[in-house]
């Protein structure tokens, strides 16, 4: 079973503790969250992630090693964030340092953004990014922040 909510989720008290339905000052953090998608030799994994989102990782779960090339690129967009091991076994992203992958990651930009990772040919496996969904501005106010419950 799962559940569909509208990010960002935070975790927060509902109410102060004088309990006069006023709502909490926000003193907790956003929830990180992860999509995953298989890696089926040099065909593109795509996974969109929400506008402003933050990007924490990047893995791979490598079943089967690639035939040709030993490391496939991770892009957001045009732009190439990474580099990652197409052989078998638990693979994290190396990020680039750059300003403008740095800047990515830090905020995916004001519209959905697609991350994408392309193995080597026979490559098999799953690729998994973890992110933390923010509003499209990057920030992580939620909805009906500052209303009271009365």
């Amino acid at each position: 079973m799962s559940s569909t909510f509208t990010g960002p989720l935070r975790v927060n008290t509902r109410q102060t503790t004088s309990n006069d339905g006023t709502i909490s000052a926000d003193n907790t953090g956003a929830t990180v969250l992860s999509q995953q998608k298989a890696i089926a030799g040099a065909t593109a994994a795509t996974i969109v992630i929400p506008a402003g989102s933050i990007v924490q990782g990047i893995t791979n779960y490598i079943t089967t090693a690639a035939t040709t090339g030993a490391t496939g690129n991770v892009t957001i967009g045009s732009t190439t964030i990474a580099g990652l091991s197409n052989v078998t076994g638990v693979n994290d992203a190396a990020f680039t340092t750059g300003v403008t992958g740095v800047a990515l990651l830090a905020n995916v930009g004001t519209t959905d953004a697609t991350i994408s990772y392309t193995a080597g040919a026979g490559a098999v496996g799953v690729l998994s990014v973890t992110y933390t969904q923010r509003n499209p501005d990057g920030t992580i106010a939620p909805y009906g922040s500052g209303y009271t419950n009365n």
